[in-house]
């Protein structure tokens, strides 16, 4: 293998702590280190080949979405499509996959820079990451094993979550129709984070909520969930 996983070679200590998170033996432990490699921390090989985590990263998001999706659909039978793709974004949503990395402990495994490299971001992409070793290592048999176990079994309760409403956009659009108020979101990159975005949501011009997040969906959310909050306590028709 590349020089880079000599370099980062897995201790006995390393290997019992994936082995725990994973529930199984890896094969290929190299993926594993691969994975879980922020760009800070990788190295540069002599074909010009920059070793982290982001090509899996990339594959995991996509297996993650099928196994939610193959899952969701055997455990509800007769829910429409609606329904289990709103399930779906509950589960793998960037706040709901960083909380599990986190509960799954995966900074234990992380090679950063510096532990102030660890972000929010990191944990959801790290999590993505980890998915795609574990396809690249076992197959998707596996990763359903995985997903099954770690997720929906010991931190995710399905009955629960299908009654929780997490689409604050939508809430929100609902709420001004009722009341005949216009509403705006403005959202664009931000300028400090250009892998970021900055959502404003505005009523008759004026800006009453701020949301980010690491794409529009997520921004306009964040911004609709305080708005909403602003509604709940009352501080916001007194603001309007």
């Amino acid at each position: 293998m590349l020089s880079f996983f000599k370099k980062k070679s897995v201790n006995r200590d390393y290997y019992k702590k994936l082995t725990k998170l994973l529930g199984f033996k890896p094969k290929n432990e190299n993926l594993y280190v691969l994975a879980f490699t922020h760009k800070s921390a990788e190295s540069l090989e002599s074909d010009g080949y920059c070793a982290n985590y982001e090509r899996l990263e990339y594959l995991g998001d996509a297996i993650l979405d099928a196994a939610i999706s193959e899952l969701l659909y055997k455990r509800f039978p007769s829910a429409d499509e609606g329904f289990l793709t709103q399930m779906r974004t509950k589960i793998v949503n960037g706040k709901s996959l960083t909380e599990l990395a986190k509960k799954l402990q995966i900074e234990k495994l992380l090679f950063v820079k510096s532990s102030k490299n660890i972000t929010e971001r990191i944990y959801e992409d790290a999590f993505e990451a980890l998915i795609g070793a574990i396809y690249l290592d076992r197959g998707f048999k596996y990763v359903i094993q995985f997903v099954t176990q770690k997720i929906l079994v010991e931190h995710i309760n399905l009955n629960q979550l299908k009654f929780i409403d997490t689409n604050y956009k939508s809430r929100i659009i609902e709420w001004s129709q009722k009341h005949k108020i216009s509403i705006e979101f403005c959202t664009d990159e931000n300028s400090d984070d250009s892998k970021s975005f900055i959502s404003k949501l505005k009523i008759y011009d004026k800006v009453i909520a701020e949301g980010n997040g690491y794409s529009k969906k997520e921004a306009e959310q964040s911004a609709s969930k305080l708005a909403l909050s602003k509604i709940k306590a009352d501080d916001f028709i007194l603001e309007v």
